[in-house]
């Protein structure tokens, strides 16, 4: 454990310099890519990976924090806060303690969060023994540095008298005096207790989960689960009558999206206007169904299976109406980032039908593992879309094909969408969306503290506004 300590503080002071009191930017990969190069290092030098798959997850890691600096989209900002240590998470487990059962795969995530902390007075007393060890200072070197603390206030403080005693000798010593200066305005304690304190409780936390893959970690054996045959009466009840539900709500849906029959007085916008979002979840829902349907294993196993294969039909047919019901109220009210992402939730849940089929028919797919590489994928590639882009896009063409525009919907302080902003700016005739939009443009917020906050985004959208404007 002893020679993890290094890197660990170096990765902590990394961490400090490149996040503290900075916007996300350049900084995120600039720190994750020596973090994953340490956790291989420590997987490989202790022997932990057991599924060498496990390590493709890095990509994904790599790919999002490279989005900070490509992209500047609020809510992927955020979320990737949590989708990234998250997919730190499911690398380890993947890897190093790989398992299909989800009940597993969630009690491994809160082993490896809180589990780690058990080990807090083992670190403190190896750090103090390492620590010892290495500080062993020679009498010779004692000297060194009693000098040195000696001389250095005597020498600042000859040299500023002489400064002010002689104009050319403190033009030869005003650059370094001005330094010193800077310093002296930019110390802080705050900022000195600030930083000391995140390093700290960083390194700590890293210091115990190293500490724990090296001491703690074990392949448990687990036991497989008996046969459950007391409730499969009520699990074939639920299926029957859900199935019989779906199957009258979805000639509903036929009958009303597909054949254009909602009755009279009611516009398809307007039947559209709700239903996606609950019927979105409910094929959530029944696909989490499917999936506990499978621990149900005796002789009447057929007839759960047919009925799973038959809620799969029955939920992709309420996918379909959810997406045509979304995209009706898209044409009438406008494009945003929840109605898109509606979408791509729909989508992926389509895909995700694919794995779930092939694991009704055959219990032994490692069903888990297409679901992370599926959502992982999906979630990682609509970071690379730049979606704010698509939205002023969608909106924008809508604009000239009906006249219909809410800058709302445009006007999120990302600089993702400010090319198409521009462009609209260019050829609208409209004096009140020229006006709104230089205004917007004029103010919006591109500047970057710091190499830490550089963004390919920011930079391209602070040269077409200062062309522009």
């Amino acid at each position: 454990m002893n020679k993890f300590f290094i890197w660990i503080l170096l990765l902590v002071i990394g961490n400090s310099i490149l996040f503290y009191d900075k916007e996300l930017g350049l900084s995120v990969i600039l720190f994750i890519i020596p973090f994953l190069v340490f956790l291989y290092y420590v997987f490989r030098e202790r022997n932990l990976i057991r599924n060498k798959y496990g390590l493709l997850l890095m990509i994904p890691i790599i790919l999002l924090a490279l989005a900070y600096f490509i992209y500047n989209n609020t809510f992927f900002d955020i979320m990737n806060l949590f989708v990234i240590p998250i997919l730190f998470i499911i690398m380890y487990i993947m890897t190093i303690n790989p398992t299909n059962r989800l009940a597993q795969f969630f009690k491994d995530i809160f082993i490896l969060i809180f589990k780690p902390f058990k080990y807090l007075d083992d670190c403190c007393s190896q750090l103090g023994d390492y620590i010892a060890a290495k500080v062993k200072i020679s009498d010779k070197t004692k000297s060194v540095v009693k000098s040195i603390v000696i001389i250095l206030p005597i020498l600042i403080i000859v040299l500023l008298l002489l400064s002010s005693a002689d104009m050319i000798f403190n033009s030869v010593f005003s650059g370094m005096f001005n330094w010193f200066g800077d310093v002296i305005d930019n110390f802080s304690i705050s900022n000195v207790i600030g930083r000391l304190i995140q390093m700290s409780l960083l390194f700590i936390y890293l210091s115990l989960l190293i500490l724990f893959l090296i001491k703690d970690f074990s392949k448990e054996e687990y036991i497989s689960e008996e046969k459950k045959t007391k409730d499969n009466f009520t699990m074939k009840l639920l299926l029957t009558v859900l199935n019989v539900v779906y199957i009258i709500f979805d000639i509903i849906q036929i009958k009303s999206l597909v054949f254009h029959s909602v009755g009279d007085g009611i516009t398809y916008a307007e039947y559209a206007r709700q239903g996606f979002f609950q019927l979105m979840f409910v094929s959530l829902i029944n696909i989490s169904i499917i999936l506990y349907s499978k621990k149900y294993k005796n002789g009447d196993s057929k007839y759960i299976n047919i009925m799973s294969i038959i809620m799969v039909v029955l939920t992709f047919v309420i996918i379909v109406s959810s997406f045509l019901r979304m995209n009706l109220y898209e044409q009438e009210y406008g494009y945003t980032l929840l109605r898109l992402l509606v979408y791509i939730t729909l989508f992926t849940e389509v895909i995700l039908l694919i794995p779930t089929v092939k694991y009704i028919i055959n219990p032994q797919t490692k069903i888990l593992n297409y679901y992370v590489v599926i959502i992982v994928s999906v979630y990682t590639v609509i970071n690379f879309i730049n979606i704010d882009g698509v939205i002023a896009e969608r909106n924008i063409v809508r604009y000239y094909d009906n006249s219909k525009l809410d800058l709302n919907y445009l006007e999120n302080y990302s600089t993702d969408n400010v090319p198409s902003l521009i462009d609209l700016y260019d050829k609208t005739k409209d004096k009140k969306i020229k006006k709104d939009l230089k205004s917007y443009l004029s103010n919006l917020d591109t500047s970057m503290n710091g190499f830490q906050e550089w963004n390919l985004s920011k930079m391209h959208a602070r040269k077409l506004i200062d062309d522009k404007f």
